[in-house]
């Protein structure tokens, strides 16, 4: 049995549709059609975000025996009255980050980071609050500017609808040089605090070294808001 066979009778075993499977494993409902009717090839990666999603073992997708795999039950649920509770999803993209060269103003270092937001390099957990929502995205922390608050290789989760307020933590994204603007693409982003704004510039703060600067608006192309635990958990 075709491993796209296996995860197709997997899913209706569990009165899934499509979309709902898709959710799980943080794809499109179109990819997992292709999926199971054997249009895409399906590599390590599906195997395991397949199998981590209906909850079994990577090797019962690779079965060539087309008898049951799920276990009889032998219990009832436990109906719960309280509030609603939902397993977290593993679908919030990580974008590709970088530690990038430098960026010199006034004669002094700010850190910056390379990011190419059409590589997504890895998933996280999507915390029930964030369910719905596409405007969220991850991204692993490089250098050690903003030490001790985001330290290198930790994770944040920043959000693009909402405005960020003074005193925020912020996703600054600096605009390309010459050519290359084509006013949607940044060349690097910035991980700082927002200090002041105005039409004309923002001033920002880093905290390794310790270093508040101004921007001009016109080398900006957007200010995303980092989330607080706060908001991930209220």
């Amino acid at each position: 049995m075709a491993i796209g066979d296996q995860i197709a009778r997997l899913r209706e075993a569990r009165g899934w549709k499509r979309p709902e499977l898709a959710r799980l494993m943080g794809t499109s409902t179109q990819q997992i059609e292709r999926l199971e009717k054997g249009q895409r090839k399906i590599n390590e990666d599906w195997i395991a975000r397949a199998a981590a999603a209906l909850e079994v073992e990577p090797s019962l997708l690779m079965t060539d025996d087309p008898a049951p795999i799920i276990p009889t039950q032998n219990a009832q649920p436990f109906k719960y009255d309280g509030p609603s509770l939902e397993r977290m999803a593993e679908n919030l993209p990580i974008y590709g980050s970088a530690l990038g060269s430098e960026k010199y103003i006034d004669g002094e270092a700010i850190e910056q980071t390379m990011l190419n937001s059409g590589d997504v390099v890895g998933y996280l957990k999507r915390p029930v609050i964030l369910n719905g929502r596409t405007d969220v995205y991850g991204l692993w922390v490089q250098g050690h500017s903003m030490d001790p608050v985001f330290c290198a290789g930790s994770t944040i989760i920043a959000e693009m609808k909402r405005p960020p307020r003074i005193g925020d933590d912020v996703v600054v994204y600096l605009r390309p040089d010459g050519h290359d603007d084509d006013g949607e693409r940044a060349r690097a982003v910035l991980v700082k605090r927002l200090v002041k704004r105005s039409a004309s510039f923002v001033e920002l703060q880093q905290y390794s070294p310790g270093i508040t600067f101004r921007l001009d608006m016109a080398e900006i192309l957007r200010i995303d808001r980092i989330m607080t635990l706060g908001d991930l958990l209220s």
